[in-house]
């Protein structure tokens, strides 16, 4: 009976270590923050972050969405009948983003082959922006029809708007440029309950945009050692990234870029709760019956 114990006490012991506490688990913690039913002033700044949230620049053969608006007739935007022309971006249906989420403004690529298929779940601006558009080029121009090849690559979205209305003052009336990023995609993959790659329409994406849209980090990853790895100028570079910490706002992997990967590992917990508990309960209860058969037979035999 003393051995059967002990082993239960065993058991239970390796299921505690297999949980996970709060603190694990709740975003942006600072050691200053209020304790549980302590009450805080509201719209108090308590404390301030410098970012590295600098404005995307345009880059050779980004995929982008150009639109007009003006007092000029439809029928004379050449712009938008030389985009309808240009048909389907392969490049950008080759995942069919099948889910719409993020109010609207980012969505998950999913699945392979074309999108926009009925059921898919898009609002329809979300299939004409996924369905059209314009590459830059490999030197960073953009080329439109009547004001030629404009150079891009290096602008920020404002900036190129602004180009482009200079370019068009002469064939639209008053126009207002509207141009969105559409190949901003990235890659979550580990402890999360959607792994993917995703695109975002909206260039200043940061991790929690990214945890977001894949349905929030499982109970067992590590929030403490996020992995962010960035390719540019033919370099990988890798940034770690605590979830957990307040201060993880002001670093420099927090704003993602396109094509970044995260990777997010899980915690010990994880192998304990999935492998070694099951393992070890089946081993306790083979034991505890083989022993209890020996005592039986001893008590008998006596």
């Amino acid at each position: 009976m003393l051995i059967r114990n002990l082993l239960y006490i065993i058991v239970i012991g390796i299921f505690f270590s297999s949980c996970v506490p709060n603190r694990d688990i709740v975003y942006l913690q600072h050691p200053n923050d209020p304790e549980k039913g302590e009450v805080m002033e509201s719209d108090s700044i308590i404390r301030t972050y410098q970012t590295y949230n600098k404005a995307y620049e345009l880059q050779p053969e980004d995929i982008i969405s150009l639109r007009i608006a003006s007092l000029t007739p439809a029928e004379f935007d050449f712009v938008k009948k030389y985009e309808e022309q240009l048909g389907i971006i392969r490049r950008l249906n080759q995942y069919n983003q099948g889910n719409a989420s993020g109010g609207g403004q980012n969505m998950r690529m999913q699945g392979v082959g074309g999108g926009g298929e009925e059921g898919s779940g898009l609002a329809p601006i979300m299939l004409d922006r996924q369905q059209t558009g314009f590459v830059l080029d490999r030197e960073g121009y953009l080329e439109l029809p009547e004001i030629g090849r404009v150079q891009l690559s290096g602008l920020s979205l404002p900036e190129a708007e602004d180009l482009i209305k200079e370019k068009l003052k002469n064939y639209f009336e008053t126009p207002v440029i509207r141009i969105q990023l559409l190949s901003f995609h990235f890659t979550i993959l580990g402890e999360v309950n959607n792994e993917g790659r995703y695109t975002s329409f909206d260039p200043e994406t940061n991790v929690i945009d990214a945890i977001s849209l894949a349905e929030n980090l499982t109970d067992f990853a590590d929030r403490t050692r996020l992995k962010v790895v960035r390719f540019e100028e033919g370099e990988a570079k890798v940034y770690y990234i605590n979830t957990l910490r307040e201060d993880m706002l002001a670093q420099k992997g927090f704003y993602l870029q396109p094509n970044d990967l995260i990777v997010v590992p899980p915690l010990r917990a994880r192998q304990t709760r999935n492998y070694l508990l099951p393992a070890t309960s089946t081993i306790v209860g083979v034991a505890a019956s083989t022993l209890s058969l020996v005592l039986i037979i001893l008590n008998q035999t006596n």
